[in-house]
């Protein structure tokens, strides 16, 4: 039986080819889209799964006095908390200072290396593929390696027990091996160090003290243990030992679970806007399958009737048609599988793997996924199929066989009214939120940022010199020759550039009214005003001819003057909390954006960063329009006389400023392609009750050709009402759209208005969308020959 039933289906798709290839396609790219919103958001919800009793892990999150928060603490906190605290079952903290050169033979790496405790490996339990987590860090000179990095510098052997070199000196052995970390993982150690390497080093030494705030701290706590009695003793904790300026600070105790979302603020925007678009995606192609086997359904009246007085049952029916809708089902979530593995995965990824890491797909990771797109189709497949069989086996079969299968008018059903009007609003909403999107981002890249990005190329000086002293006397020499070039108006060596700032803040006060301000603070060389045009509106900037009289001169921001409450800042004197250092102001800057244009400019204060030397991180040089490629490639054949581990590599300032916008961008695209996504499935839908409803009418489409109508006057009759429920779609959408879109914008600093054009401009998009579905089936009906519409039963 079950043979026949897929004969049947098979016969049935191939003699409607329109109806099959519109349910496939709308079916296999709704789904497909659904399957990366799907992987998304688990990916997501699955995050650091691989941490074992994730409920008993926390991190410390500090919250100034003056209302500042972030994910670090002085660094001997932790260690006063690990003796005084016994709710704590392990610590440590995850510092990054350096990231040294490591050598095995002739290979040598660099990768991104973190600095643990002895009890990292009890608070983050990674499994390990060699040697173990008992003693992986215990002794100072140990180093473990994920299985990538090892795999780099040993191959596939066993390297526990070798001797791996750091930055030509040190020698280090291997203790450990991690397995593969997942990509979802919100720790994804590459190189571990015992931060017994990290205390020894003088520079850290000096900074680590009970004022300055730059560790990360993680926390196992013991089973049922209060994280409120915990904050409370590290409370006295910090009343006892901060620094008198930092005693007001408030140290509270986070769960891991959160830190996902600490690390990016549009990180649970996005999981939301997935899972709506998700949603909304599942309902249109749900609402479009009913649809058009509704339409379809007409045409199969006789053959069930047929069926019935051969004695076929109503569940014979069912099956018929259960199995005709399984075949489109799951031929569409098969070919969504394709269009998802070999499109949008990796358009995916490269939007969100710097957030939530690259999805990582495999059939023993992700069978919940698979689960539910088995358990969507079955679905799917019963409640597209019922509707229109149930239906058809309801109707006597005197009826069936003379075509009189309605028991109402449909034209009139509220239920359809209501599918057009919910199916429109989204496609309307979601081309509104992808007009104002694009506005925005559009006004975010072109505004004005203080400062000019173009014709200056950045070059990276982290190259890795293999001798730093006879690197830095030629580059001195080199940066001596740019600034003689007739085509370089200006050349800044500096450790921070726009769209590159630190994280780095202290607090400075003035002692003439002991008024506080929280100041971003960075180095700035010489040049650094005058490569990237920043205007100096009070004093002068830094001369390198003046290197000991301004050994405590400072540059500060127009937004700094004002928080200090001065008019005039030259020659003012301000100290800093913590060191009480006095600095003199010796010049004030126009504000710029060193950062996107989604927060606001702050206080910012710049040293002295001395005369130009390797060690900065980076080379600016403003260049004259239509010189960069000569000059570039004149100071890379420079850079080869100095031996270094890396490349010479250069970027355009532009370039890097564009790359702010990287996500917001992959935000677009994905709005951009559901939105489109969302108009062609509601199109669709459309398309199939215009068909059914033509079906309808065909007698009387025949009758009035017959009596005289016109094509444009039929044309009318059958789009006008359909036309009206796009249009109360608009009346709905347009203040929905502008509800949240206006909410979103409230994030940025610098936003746009909304206008009544960028909403109206959707609802057009709509209508016209909606005409030209509209129009084929609707002229289609109206040019047909009258006496077959007449004669038809």
């Amino acid at each position: 039986m079950f043979k026949s039933y897929f004969k049947t289906a098979f016969r049935q798709l191939r003699r409607n080819k329109l109806f099959s290839i519109v349910n496939i396609v709308g079916l296999s790219t709704g789904f497909a889209s659904i399957m990366a919103l799907a992987l998304l958001v688990y990916q997501y919800i699955t995050t650091d799964s691989n941490q074992v009793d994730i409920g008993q892990m926390y991190y410390l999150k500090t919250k100034s006095a003056d209302g500042n928060e972030y994910t670090q603490t002085p660094y001997p906190l932790l260690g006063e908390i690990v003796k005084k605290c016994p709710e704590v079952q392990a610590a440590t903290h995850a510092q990054q200072w350096y990231y040294p050169w490591l050598k095995f033979n002739n290979k040598e790496i660099q990768e991104t290396t973190v600095f643990g405790d002895t009890g990292y490996f009890k608070v983050f339990q990674f499994p390990f593929k060699y040697g173990n987590a008992a003693n992986a860090l215990q002794d100072k000179y140990s180093i473990v390696f994920s299985e990538e990095v090892a795999k780099k510098l040993f191959g596939n052997v066993n390297p526990v027990g070798k001797i791996v070199t750091a930055d030509d000196t040190l020698q280090l052995t291997v203790t450990g091996v991690l397995q593969h970390v997942p990509s979802n993982s919100s720790i994804q150690p590459s190189v571990l160090l015992p931060s017994a390497i990290l205390e020894s080093n003088s520079d850290f030494k000096n900074g680590a003290n009970w004022y300055n705030t730059f560790a990360s701290n993680y926390l196992r706590l013991r089973a049922n243990s209060s994280p409120q009695k915990l904050e409370n003793e590290i409370a006295q904790i910090v009343k006892t030992d901060y620094a008198p300026e930092q005693k007001k600070s408030v140290v509270t105790v986070v769960p891991f679970s959160k830190i996902t979302e600490e690390n990016s603020s549009l990180t649970g925007v996005i999981i939301k806007g997935a899972v709506g678009a998700g949603i909304f995606i599942l309902l249109i192609i749900l609402v479009n399958l009913i649809n058009l086997n509704t339409a379809g359904m007409y045409t199969r009246a006789k053959e069930v009737a047929v069926k019935q007085m051969i004695g076929g049952r109503k569940k014979n029916i069912v099956w018929q048609f259960c199995i005709e809708n399984g075949l489109i089902v799951f031929s569409s979530i098969l070919l969504a599988w394709l269009i998802f593995s070999a499109l949008l995965l990796p358009s995916v990824n490269d939007i969100t793997k710097d957030k939530f890491g690259a999805i990582e797909t495999g059939i023993g990771k992700d069978y919940p996924i698979l689960l539910l797109f088995t358990g969507m189709g079955l679905l799917f497949t019963v409640i597209a199929a019922s509707v229109p069989a149930i239906k058809l086996a309801t109707v006597k079969v005197t009826d069936a066989v003379k075509g009189k299968i309605m028991s109402g008018n449909f034209k009139s059903s509220s239920v359809r009214s209501v599918f057009i009007v919910v199916q429109f609003t989204l496609a309307i909403t979601l081309i509104a939120v992808t007009l104002i999107l694009n506005r925005q981002i559009g006004f975010m890249k072109s505004s004005p940022l203080g400062f000019n990005k173009d014709n200056v190329a950045v070059v990276s000086l982290d190259l890795a010199f293999r001798d730093p002293k006879a690197a830095d006397a030629r580059f001195v020499s080199i940066v001596d020759e740019l600034k003689n070039n007739p085509h370089v108006k200006a050349v800044s060596v500096n450790g921070e550039i726009p769209t590159s700032y630190w994280d780095n803040y202290n607090t400075y006060y003035d002692p003439a009214t002991n008024k506080d301000v929280h100041m971003r603070q960075a180095p700035a060389d010489a040049g650094y005003l005058a490569t990237y045009q920043i205007p100096l509106i009070q004093g002068k900037t830094f001369s390198d001819q003046l290197t000991s009289s301004q050994k405590n001169g400072v540059l500060i921001n127009r937004t700094a003057m004002k928080a200090l409450g001065w008019d005039n800042a030259v020659g003012k004197e301000i100290r800093s909390r913590g060191e009480n250092t006095a600095y003199t102001v010796v010049g004030v800057t126009e504000d710029f954006n060193y950062r996107d244009l989604q927060g606001n400019i702050e206080p910012l204060i710049h040293w002295y960063a001395g005369k130009p030397s390797i060690n900065n991180s980076y080379l600016s040089i403003s260049i004259q329009p239509g010189y960069i490629k000569p000059v570039m490639e004149h100071l890379k054949q420079e850079f080869k006389s100095i031996p270094s581990r890396r490349d010479f590599s250069y970027e355009m300032m532009s370039d890097k400023v564009d790359k702010q916008y990287a996500l917001l961008d992959g935000i677009l695209k994905i709005s951009n392609y559901v939105a489109l996504l969302t108009v062609l499935i509601a199109s669709m839908g459309m398309f199939g009750l215009i068909a059914l409803f033509a079906r309808q009418r065909v007698k009387e489409i025949g009758i009035r050709k017959v009596l005289g109508a016109s094509v444009a006057g039929i044309v009318q009759l059958l789009s006008k009402e359909f036309l009206i429920l796009v249009g109360v779609s608009i009346l709905i959408a347009a203040p929905a759209a502008w509800y949240l879109m206006n909410k979103w914008l409230l994030d940025f600093a610098y936003r746009i208005d909304i206008k009544w054009w960028m909403l109206l401009a959707a609802g057009g998009i709509a209508i016209l969308i909606a005409l030209a579905t509209i129009s084929y089936q609707a002229v289609r009906a109206a040019l047909a020959n009258p006496v077959k519409s007449l004669r038809t039963e």
